[in-house]
């Protein structure tokens, strides 16, 4: 894992903990690390965080807290 893929695990991480209060945080973190497991074979990288943010979303179903953004890492600045 490199460092900008964990990074961008702890932030689904931290989402998911907003989206989903009833479930414990290590718990999500294992359900995280679990799916981004079966992501290890795949080479390109890039959007691996995203596909195991959408996996894990899927597996829980309807969130029961609230919905954080995503933040525009983008790098454009509007106005």
């Amino acid at each position: 894992m490199t460092t900008n893929e964990n990074r961008q695990l702890d932030e689904v991480i931290e989402r998911l903990i907003i989206r989903y209060p009833t479930i414990a945080p290590a718990e999500l973190a294992d359900i995280v690390h679990n799916v981004y497991d079966a992501f290890g074979k795949v080479h390109i990288r890039d959007y691996v965080p995203l596909l195991v943010e959408h996996h894990v979303k899927e597996e829980l179903g309807t969130p029961t807290g609230e919905i954080p953004p995503i933040p525009d890492r983008s790098g454009v600045r509007s106005g």
